[in-house]
């Protein structure tokens, strides 16, 4: 029961952190767009800002969706799973978060092998070592997948008529 806690309150940790950073990366997002709308009247367009803008997009959008998983937000349909008895629909929960932890677990392990293969590649504008935009890949799964299990261990508790953890 003590591990079951401390992993509940290691997802709600991690889920806290990534909407802090979400709302940062959103933010510097609106920032570089505007100093790009106002030095490109004024001045000489910024090279780097659509790049930049692009790659906090890409690390928002997989960090938000380990958010959005952890509070069930994502589309679904539920028409079976909402015919089913109590016990059942935690079974099929159960079963729909397993799958899931497979999905990241596999695209954890390709995108690492992937963030691995970048080596010395650079983008175009920033000179960013892509290694550092591919890493939101491995890192955005294993929030997801430690969500899932968190999940999981819910779901297991509801079924065994145990308070949550």
């Amino acid at each position: 029961m003590f591990i079951i806690r401390g992993i509940h309150k290691l997802s709600d940790i991690l889920d806290k952190i990534a909407e802090i950073v979400i709302v940062l990366m959103l933010g510097a997002m609106v920032l570089i767009t505007g100093a790009q709308i106002v030095c490109r009247i004024f001045f000489t367009a910024l090279a780097w800002s659509e790049e930049a803008t692009r790659y906090l997009l890409i690390w928002s959008t997989l960090l938000g969706a380990g958010c959005v998983y952890k509070h069930s937000g994502h589309i679904s349909i539920s028409v079976l799973q909402d015919n089913l008895p109590s016990k059942a629909k935690d079974i099929l929960k159960i079963i729909i978060h397993l799958l899931c932890i497979v999905l990241f677990t596999l695209i954890m392990f390709y995108g690492i092998q992937y963030f691995g293969k970048q080596g010395n590649q650079l983008s175009a504008a920033m000179r960013l070592p892509m290694r550092y935009v591919y890493t939101c890949i491995p890192l955005g799964c294993g929030v997801m997948l430690f969500h899932a299990l968190d999940a999981v261990l819910n779901c297991v508790m509801h079924l065994l008529g145990k308070e949550e953890a």
